[in-house]
C-alpha cells in the first residue's frame, strides 16, 4: 500500500512539473527552448539589432525593412530606445554596447504596435540617422523583404535574435536556429520549433526558401519535452500589413 502512495505522489508531481514548465513557457519572457538541448548558433546579422533602453541590458530584437523601418513585437514597445547592429559576444553574460557607429536611437513616437497576445502582437517603427555618420541604418546594415503570403505547415524558419543565455558569452547576444512551422491559427498565431529565449520577442520570422520577413516571434512555449513557440503571421493580420505599407510608403515620399 505505501508503495502504491509513493507512485502516486510521484506520478502527482510529475504531472504538476510538466504542467508548471508549460504555463512559465506561455510568457513572453519565459525560456523556451525546443528539446532537451540549446541549439542556437552564434550569428552576425547586419540587418538584425539589439534593441534596448541605453540604462538597461535587457531588451528585445528589432529587424530593418527599409531604409529607416524596422519590426518587432508591440510589447517590446518599453524598450524601443536604442538599437545596437553589429553586436560583440557578452563577456562572463555582461553584454558589449555596440560601437557609436553601430548604435542608432529609435523614433519611439512614430511607433504603430498591438500587445495582444499571440496572433496580433507586433510593432512597425522608424529608426533615426546615426548621430555620428548620419547615415539611415537600412542604407548602412541592409534590409529584408517583407512577404504577405502565407507560408505552409512543415516548412522551414529562421529566428535570428537577441535572447539570453545567462551567464555565458551568448547573453542577448545575437544568435540563431531553424525549425519547421508546426501549426497556424484561425487568430493568426504561428507556432513553431525554433529555439528561443527572453530577449527574442520581436525577432523576425523568416521562411529560409525565400528570405522574407513572414511573421514576428513573440512568445515562448516549447519546453524540453515538446510545446511550441508562438508569433505573429504576417499574411492573417491587415493592420500589421498596413503599418508596414504605410512606413515603407513614408520613406519613398520622404527619403
Amino acid at each position: 500500500m505505501k508503495r502504491i502512495s509513493y507512485l502516486f505522489i510521484a506520478l502527482i508531481a510529475t504531472i504538476s512539473f510538466a504542467q508548471a514548465e508549460t504555463i512559465n513557457l506561455s510568457k513572453p519572457s519565459a525560456k523556451s527552448i525546443c528539446g532537451a538541448t540549446d541549439d542556437r548558433d552564434f550569428s552576425e546579422e547586419a540587418r538584425v539589432a539589439r534593441v534596448r533602453n541605453a540604462a538597461d541590458p535587457a531588451g528585445c530584437t528589432i529587424t530593418m525593412i527599409g531604409r529607416t523601418c524596422a519590426v518587432s513585437a508591440g510589447h517590446c514597445h518599453s524598450t524601443f530606445g536604442i538599437a545596437e547592429f553589429n553586436t560583440l559576444p557578452s563577456v562572463n553574460g555582461r553584454i558589449v554596447p555596440a560601437t557609436p557607429e553601430d548604435t542608432y536611437r529609435v523614433d519611439k513616437p512614430t511607433s504603430v504596435h498591438r500587445d495582444a497576445g499571440p496572433g496580433n502582437d507586433w510593432a512597425v517603427v522608424r529608426i533615426l540617422p546615426n548621430e555620428i555618420t548620419g547615415a539611415l541604418p537600412g542604407d548602412v546594415q541592409g534590409k529584408y523583404e517583407v512577404s504577405f503570403v502565407a507560408p505552409a505547415v512543415g516548412d522551414l524558419i529562421r529566428i535570428t535574435g537577441y535572447g539570453t543565455a545567462q551567464g555565458s558569452d551568448r547573453n542577448f547576444a545575437q544568435q540563431t536556429h531553424t525549425g519547421t512551422i508546426s501549426e497556424m491559427t484561425r487568430s493568426g498565431a504561428l507556432r513553431h520549433v525554433a529555439d528561443t529565449t527572453g530577449g527574442n520577442s520581436g525577432s523576425s520570422i523568416i521562411l529560409e526558401n525565400t528570405q522574407a520577413i513572414i511573421g514576428i516571434h513573440t512568445h515562448g512555449g516549447c519546453f524540453s519535452r515538446g510545446g511550441s513557440n508562438q508569433g505573429t503571421l504576417l499574411a492573417a493580420n491587415a493592420a500589421f500589413q498596413e503599418a508596414i505599407t504605410s512606413c515603407l510608403q513614408w520613406e519613398e515620399e520622404n527619403l
